[in-house]
């Protein structure tokens, strides 16, 4: 089990990620956010049995993406540069061997 906290900025909200490898780079997430909108991502998709080689990369043949969590969150959440997208896959990636945890960040200087 992976566990993410992602804290939005300045929407105050913060959202847990919990991913789990469920073996042949499929993985599963569950969302505990404060945002109604990330709430309704996790009623779609939340425990829903994921393909991690479509979900990270294109279709070699077609060049298209068929991400379900990009589908779904942008169709859900009001705002693309929300980080609680790449949070929720970033998680997914780790928690099937297909990264190593490390924390990242966005920091602005000026």
């Amino acid at each position: 089990m992976v566990i993410v906290e992602i804290d939005s900025g300045i929407c105050g909200f913060t959202t847990m990620v919990h991913a789990e490898d469920k073996s042949g780079y499929k993985a599963s997430f569950r969302l505990k956010s404060e945002c109604p909108n990330w709430k309704k991502v996790d009623a779609v998709l939340g425990g829903k049995e994921l393909n991690m080689m479509t979900e990270l990369f294109k279709d070699k043949k077609t060049g298209v993406l068929n991400s379900q969590v990009l589908d779904v969150s942008l169709k859900t959440i009001p705002h693309v540069s929300c980080p609680v997208i790449s949070g929720i896959l970033k998680a997914l990636e780790v928690s099937v061997g297909l990264a190593l945890p490390k924390d990242a960040a966005i920091r602005f200087k000026k």
